[in-house]
């Protein structure tokens, strides 16, 4: 759905948007950094316009996250994590010049599927358990007008709470991390890229 408010409120329009991308992703406090574990992203989302260039969104949708380690000749050990989350966006955002769209909001999020690999194969599943359900992180974006229905972007997010209980020793984390003072703890720290498609 896509909803339209003008700023007089006298009126109400419903469209429907749909969305589509990838993710890159890694987990800060696990010792692997890079964002090397690619998933897949879509879903639906609504808008509401305050102003001709400011309003808010909110999204529905599935984001594929985890993270992966680089393996090479000589460190061929594999580690593999899949994190499969429905994500709910929630967003203010400001269009420049008609064609730029500036965002930044809160991303809760639920997770209902936790899968890993090593050298051995699948890691059975109860150590998937120390995955808490419920994720939130903050992000910021951009996005561009390719047209009056098609728009495309890149967001960065980063998780407020720890996403598992099980305390990494010793804990590495990207320099947000260490800008928050996490010291203890994983969280999600993940790109992603979209096309917005609003139905005319």
């Amino acid at each position: 759905m896509l909803l339209l408010i003008p700023a007089g409120l006298s009126a109400q329009r419903f469209t429907g948007g749909l969305m589509a991308g990838l993710s890159a992703s890694q987990v800060d406090g696990d010792s692997y950094a890079g964002f090397d574990k690619v998933g897949l992203q879509g879903g639906v989302f609504v808008y509401t316009l305050f102003t001709e260039n400011f309003g808010a969104q909110m999204e529905i949708k599935y984001t594929g996250k985890g993270a992966r380690k680089k393996t090479n000749d000589e460190d061929p050990a594999v580690y593999k994590l899949a994190l499969h989350y429905i994500d709910l966006p929630l967003m203010v955002f400001y269009r420049a010049k008609s064609k730029y769209i500036f965002e930044a909001g809160l991303v809760p999020a639920y997770l209902f599927e936790a899968v890993g690999e090593d050298s051995g194969g699948k890691l059975p599943q109860e150590y998937m358990t120390e995955f808490k359900k419920f994720d939130l992180s903050w992000l910021i974006g951009f996005r561009y007008q390719v047209n009056k229905n098609i728009s495309a972007g890149m967001r960065y997010s980063y998780s407020l709470i720890s996403i598992n209980e099980y305390p990494y020793t010793p804990p590495y984390y990207t320099w947000i991390g260490n800008l928050f003072g996490y010291n203890i703890g994983d969280y999600n720290n993940y790109l992603t890229f979209g096309i917005y498609y609003q139905f005319p």
